[in-house]
């Protein structure tokens, strides 16, 4: 497609819509080149966790452990009872959280079993990958176990200050390597603080360890953590199998602000601002009005002269009246000769009542008082009935 012009009878073609367009073409490919010149592109790895099992369960790998040397394991989502044929038991604190288990945890233990209580970090949902680390809504220790560790001579509380760490750890005749870092601290007689620790209860045996992360499946294969965990199966005073268990009972809020928090504060705002939107008013509602009683034709009229003389005085219901009047009076006078003469005389004669009195009639605006209206308005009916 050309643009033509005409110059001398000759067609010249000054320039082509396609040239336009390859120079708008050719001017953003540079402005292109230019933008994207300084740009450049890299790749960031980050660590997010396990898949699948070694998600779920964050003592699948030491459990895996133990059965390669010969045990039986069973890892448990939630608390079940131990029986005579479990050996040891690897416990989160946080799972004691009633007397009733506690009973059933010292009868078992002083029939010959083997607790391994595991403090911070303990349950499963922890995620070890995690940049903040959320605190349980329970606490590490509760009340109850508390209690019964005192009576067993275990002290575990809370650490005021720097946390306590270990980098070598007894147990039996052996020393092992670990790593060992927690903000509550163990005394077992009231020994010195410590992160790892046991006594025996009856025939059996109580061993706490406050950070339980030397047998996370992050952790197991560093320093010495697998050889302390079969060290502790090895100790154990009676064979049997070895229990593991991941969680405790989590309400469905605590679980809901865990795994979906980001979620319920929108939902949060959300509600807000719809209650907001649609709550203009504080209180409830008031009750419907009953239908008022139905008034004669006269409480209506009152109530319409009321309104006008709060308004002007009944200026605006005068006015048309006296404009018709005067119309009237105009125009008969004129036809009667007096054209000329004093008007509000001629109307005061033919209705029979003083000049003042119709030129007050005709031209006072705001009466002061109903009285005066009244005798304004009978005046002005007195001229309308002497004027056919």
């Amino acid at each position: 497609m050309r643009e033509i012009t005409r110059h001398g009878g000759a067609e010249v073609a000054e320039r082509t819509l396609g040239f336009r367009n390859c120079r708008f073409v050719i001017f953003l490919s540079i402005a292109c080149a230019f933008l994207f010149a300084g740009c450049n592109h890299s790749t960031t790895e980050r660590e997010i966790g396990y898949r699948g099992k070694a998600r779920v369960d964050a003592y699948l790998a030491a459990g895996r452990i133990l059965e390669h040397y010969g045990y039986e394991v069973e890892s448990l989502p939630g608390w079940r009872r131990p029986g005579d044929e479990v050996s040891m038991l690897v416990l989160p604190s946080p799972v004691v959280n009633v007397k009733a288990l506690v009973e059933q945890l010292r009868e078992w233990v002083e029939e010959g079993g083997h607790l391994v209580l595991l403090v911070e970090r303990s349950e499963s949902w922890h995620d070890d990958w995690a940049r903040y680390d959320f605190p349980t809504f329970k606490e590490s220790v509760p009340e109850p176990l508390a209690e019964w560790l005192d009576e067993c001579g275990v002290e575990v509380r809370k650490r005021e200050g720097k946390k306590l760490d270990a980098a070598r750890v007894r147990f039996g005749e052996e020393r092992y390597e670990v790593f060992a870092e927690s903000g509550h601290e163990l005394r077992v007689d009231g020994g010195r603080p410590r992160v790892f620790g046991g006594t025996s209860l009856g025939e059996g045996l109580l061993t706490v360890l406050t950070d339980a992360r030397p047998f996370r499946n992050r952790y197991i294969d560093e320093h010495e953590h697998a050889a302390l965990l079969v060290a502790l199966a090895e100790h154990s005073p009676y064979e049997g199998s070895v229990v593991f268990i991941r969680n405790a009972t989590l309400s469905f809020w605590s679980m809901l602000w865990k795994h979906g928090w980001t979620a319920l504060l929108g939902l949060a705002a959300v509600t807000v601002f719809w209650l907001w939107k649609n709550m203009p008013r504080f209180g409830p509602r008031a009750g419907e009005n009953e239908a008022p009683e139905a008034r004669a034709y006269e409480h209506h009229l009152e109530a319409l002269g009321g309104f006008h003389w709060r308004l002007d005085k009944a200026a605006g219901l005068l006015r048309p009246l006296r404009e018709s009047l005067l119309e009237r009076a105009q125009a008969q006078a004129s036809a009667a000769g007096h054209r000329d003469g004093d008007l509000f005389e001629w109307m005061a004669v033919r209705a029979g009542i003083t000049r003042e009195r119709a030129e007050r009639a005709m031209i006072h605006e705001r009466p002061s008082d109903p009285a005066t209206f009244t005798r304004l308005l009978s005046d002005l009916q007195t001229l309308h009935l002497s004027l056919p």
